[in-house]
C-alpha cells in the first residue's frame, strides 16, 4: 500500500534531477550577475582597463639591507628595469624611476608623507616639568 503512494513522489524527484544537472554550478564566491553589471556600469572605462592600475607600485620589501619593488610576483632591485623605467632609488615611502632621461618619484602612499614630530613649545615643556612630581 505504501509503494503506490511513493511512486508519484519518486517520479517527481527523477523529473527534477536532469533539469538541475543541465544548469551550470554557481560559484558561491562570485558576485551576483546584477551586481556585477551595475558595478561595471559605474566604473569608468579607463579604470576598467586596469592597465594603469597594473603598473602602480604597491609593495616594497627590504631584505639583506637592500630595497626591492615587488610587482607581479617578482622582485626588482635598484638598477633593474620596471615597465621600461630604470629604478634609481627605493625608500620606505617612495620609489624613484628614470624614464626617458626624466627622474620621477612614485609615492607608495599617495597623499601621506612621513615627517619628524614637531618639537613642543618651550613654555609647555617648562610647565610640564614644574607639575612633575619626580625629583630632578
Amino acid at each position: 500500500m505504501r509503494a503506490p503512494a511513493l511512486l508519484p513522489l519518486l517520479l517527481l524527484l527523477l523529473a527534477l534531477v536532469p533539469a538541475r544537472a543541465d544548469e551550470p554550478t554557481r560559484d558561491p564566491t562570485a558576485w551576483p550577475p546584477a551586481l556585477r553589471s551595475a558595478l561595471a556600469a559605474a566604473v569608468p572605462a579607463s579604470a576598467a582597463s586596469g592597465a594603469e592600475d597594473d603598473r602602480a607600485i604597491r609593495q616594497v620589501v627590504f631584505a639583506e639591507g637592500r630595497g626591492y619593488v615587488v610587482q607581479r610576483g617578482r622582485r626588482h632591485g635598484v638598477g633593474e628595469r620596471l615597465d621600461g623605467a630604470r629604478i634609481e632609488r627605493i625608500t620606505e615611502q617612495a620609489v624613484w624611476l628614470r624614464e626617458a632621461g626624466q627622474l620621477r618619484r612614485e609615492p607608495l602612499y599617495g597623499g601621506v608623507e612621513k615627517r619628524p614630530p614637531a618639537p613642543p613649545p618651550p613654555a609647555a615643556s617648562a610647565a610640564a616639568a614644574r607639575k612633575s612630581k619626580e625629583k630632578p
